[in-house]
């Protein structure tokens, strides 16, 4: 459907793609992108769309509804993305002209539902500026979850979890995207001199050793990536690799490793150490053959198909599961997901993830260490999981970090069974972890 070098274009189609589940954003974006032929300019612009209409699609469709005679459920689904991306380039993009913003969707219309979905749209179009937006007052999860745009259900799990005031800022958080976050597999003082010299800024992470957040114009081209001198990891996920803390001579299972940032971690750290005994495994073949080529060739390095679920007859010092969940802890980079997941999906990973807790429990050495993380806010994943699993593996207790372990302040992330980090108050993704040590 693309018309080459259109931004426009390739956010609609990257839009249908995600309605279809057909593929997550990045990659449908990435797909529409290389078949159109966009230059980088025009890749961000049709990233910041297809991000924006995403993260803001109940408020835009909140926006919208009253336009349409027939209501949002008889509008076509390709006619309904024209709508929403002209909507988000006119109510929250101040740079793009109007009428290029209006003339842009009545040609997309025209071309995905004829002559008809182009009258429809320019009508619309046409009549939303002259409509006030009106949003939805009060703390209920109805209200918030409109003009914050995520479903009722999960802002109702937000304002229970943090109160009315600080749901709001956590789902706001939601709506932002979120920092480019890296670290130094080598010495950060030189990685730090040379991105400064090619021109990037560089914040220092508030916890994770050797990391920042970078802002570059084009960080993958410069000659620092180009020699691995930096890898992009998320605060968070880093500070899971931390909380694992390998030590010389250990043997390590990473059983849920794909897509690799932290065996890539994990590697990073060891090879530090001269020294290197890990096992990262998945349950997709693809996935792990991917992760084959994301490691390379590392001596005492294994990659294995295994599901986490399955019982593995092997012992280690170290495991890490980081198991699969719901991901809502990064919606800041993946907004599709709020419109995925339910209720019923989170409490079916959580079966899952009660399962393979006590798998990999099961590999661990008397005295040794099992880290379960999730990248996610739920209860249920987190918390829920340690709680059931404690009670009924009582030769298993917590091993929390000291708040100045590893000289990282653990102290205003941990809570009683873990770690949590938030986004809107860490500025990282939203992750539950805890380390749990196997009695000698």
């Amino acid at each position: 459907m693309s018309r080459p070098g259109s931004a426009r274009d390739v956010a609609l189609d990257t839009l249908r793609a995600v309605d279809a589940r057909e593929a997550f954003l990045q990659q449908a974006l990435e797909s529409a992108a290389q078949k159109a032929g966009l230059d980088p300019r025009d890749r961000g612009l049709a990233l910041e769309l297809t991000s924006g209409v995403l993260r803001q699609q109940r408020r835009l469709d909140h926006r919208l509804a009253p336009l349409l005679r027939r209501g949002l459920e008889a509008t076509a689904p390709a006619v309904l993305n024209v709508l929403r991306l002209a909507a988000y380039q006119l109510g929250f993009m101040d740079r793009v002209p109007a009428r290029a913003a209006v003339h842009e969707a009545v040609v997309q219309a025209r071309m995905v539902a004829g002559e008809g979905g182009a009258r429809l749209v320019n009508a619309v179009l046409r009549a939303l500026p002259q409509t006030p937006e009106t949003l939805p007052e009060g703390e209920t999860p109805e209200a918030v979850g409109v003009r914050l745009s995520h479903p009722d259900w999960l802002a109702a799990l937000a304002i229970d979890r943090l109160g009315p005031a600080e749901a709001e800022a956590l789902l706001a958080a939601h709506n932002r995207p979120a920092p480019l976050t890296v670290r130094a597999p080598g010495d950060p003082a030189a990685t730090a001199a040379r991105l400064t010299a090619e021109g990037a800024t560089l914040t220092p992470c508030a916890f994770a050793p050797g990391a920042w957040h970078l802002e570059h114009r084009a960080p993958f081209a410069t000659a620092a990536f180009a020699e691995g001198l930096f890898r992009v990891q998320d605060e968070a996920a880093q500070l899971v690799v931390h909380l694992l803390a390998p030590q010389p001579g250990d043997r390590l299972w990473d059983a849920c490793a794909a897509p690799g940032g932290k065996s890539q971690h994990i590697v990073d750290l060891a090879h530090a150490a001269g020294r290197l005994a890990l096992l990262s495994t998945d349950a997709h073949p693809g996935k792990v053959r991917r992760l084959a080529e994301t490691l390379g060739r590392v001596t005492g390095l294994e990659t294995a198909v295994h599901d986490a679920g399955e019982p593995l007859e092997r012992t280690f010092d170290r495991v890490l599961l980081d198991a699969p969940c719901s991901g809502l802890g990064t919606l800041r980079r993946h907004p599709e997901i709020r419109w995925r997941r339910t209720p019923e999906s989170v409490a079916e990973l959580a079966a899952a993830q009660a399962v393979m807790i006590r798998r990999c429990a099961d590999t661990v050495r008397p005295g040794g260490t099992l880290v379960y993380s999730v990248c996610t806010l739920t209860e249920a994943e987190g918390p829920a999981i340690v709680e059931a699993f404690l009670r009924d593996r009582p030769e298993f207790a917590l091993d929390l970090p000291s708040p100045g372990e590893g000289g990282i302040d653990w102290g205003p992330l941990l809570g009683p069974l873990g770690i949590f980090t938030w986004p809107h108050r860490h500025d990282m993704d939203g992750f539950f972890a805890t380390r749990l040590r196997r009695k000698a």
